[in-house]
Formats: structure tokens, sequence, C-alpha cells
């Protein structure tokens, strides 16, 4: 009798350990080239925030260039950059003509990826895409009156997304999610960035 329970503690143990060794191993894999960015100061206000929805109506079943997916499934980059150039000139640019412009340029790819060269074709546009993740970085866009778009994980453990930082409260990046009906705020995401990417326009 002594000797079943043993055994069944035993299996029990063994079955928490290789749980435990499994839930590490999907951890790490999941935040495998992430970096955790924290702002350094507990506030910078930036101008009224013009957010977008990426399956907003108007535009979520319009197609990413020549690809087969739609602004709802695969639009959240564009939505960001749609964001950030409308707060950077002070003109409202939508998604949906955001996209227009990119498609008519062929910034996408056939799988519907944005072509980072291919934005700096465009007259009147830029892009920055920074080697590595950086707080300094991040901080320093912010600043100059640049908005960051930054890939994270939804919810910290799911797909990747894109957000864009608006600017910091509470000590706190906050974020423009385009499948958020309000503002967020990074730690939404665990705090963890996998790329930057600017793109300003004139």
């Amino acid at each position: 009798m002594l000797n079943r329970r043993s055994n069944r503690v035993k299996i029990v143990l063994s079955c928490l350990l290789l749980g435990i060794i499994v839930a590490a191993g999907f951890l790490f894999l999941r935040f495998r080239g992430s970096v955790i960015v924290k702002p350094n100061q507990s506030e910078l206000i930036s101008s009224e925030v013009i957010t977008y929805r990426q399956d907003d109506e108007a535009w979520s079943a319009d197609m990413l260039g020549d690809s087969r997916f739609t602004m709802k499934s695969s639009g959240c980059l564009v939505t960001c950059i749609a964001s950030a150039v409308s707060m950077e000139t002070g003109t409202q640019i939508t998604p949906g003509a955001l996209n227009e412009i990119f498609s008519e340029n062929q910034v996408y790819d056939s799988e519907g990826n944005v072509q980072w060269a291919m934005i700096e074709k465009i007259e009147g546009y830029s892009a920055d895409v920074f080697q590595e993740v950086s707080e300094t970085e991040i901080a320093q866009c912010l600043v100059f009156g640049h908005y960051p778009i930054v890939r994270v994980r939804m919810c910290g453990l799911g797909n990747f997304h894109y957000v864009l930082i608006v600017g910091i409260a509470d000590g706190e990046y906050v974020c423009m999610d385009p499948l958020e009906n309000s503002l967020t705020k990074l730690s939404h995401y665990l705090n963890r960035v996998y790329a930057v990417r600017v793109v300003s326009a004139n």
C-alpha cells in the first residue's frame, strides 16, 4: 500500500516537473528576441492622439496590395503608421487612404508584409528601422515628436502585433492599439518589445 502511494507521488511530481519544463520552454520561445522596455520618466504628454482601428468597416475589407490579406486581418502596422503620420503632420490620413498609397507604390510583398525601403521611395515619406530595441531610442523619438511603432505579442504571449507608442503616463508607455477602442499601456503586452520602427511624413 505504501509502495503504491509512493509511486503515485513520484508520478505526480514527475508530471509537475514535466509541466514546469514545458511551460518554461514555451515562455523562452515566446519571449526570445524581446527586450523589456520601461520609461525613465513619469510623464510625457503628446499632442491630441489620433486613433484608428484596423477593422473599421470603411476599410476593413481592403486588400494589402496584391496579397490575400486584408486590413482587418493584417492591417495593424499600416493603421499605426496612419495614426503616427496624422499626428506628425496635423493632417488626418486614414488607414484606408494610406493603404491605397502603399498598394500603388508596391510597398507590400506578396504576403502583405511592409517593405520598408519602398516607403522611402514615396515622396515625402521616410522610414527608420532600428537594428535593436532601445529604451533610449524610443524616448528620444517621443521627445522629437515622432511616434515609435513597436512589435509586441498580444497580451504579452499571443501572436505578433503592432502598436503605436504615443506618450508616457504614470511611469508607463501609453499605446494606440489598432484593435482597441481606448488607449492601452505597454505593460498590457508585458513591456516586451521585439522591434521598433518610425515612419514620418512631411
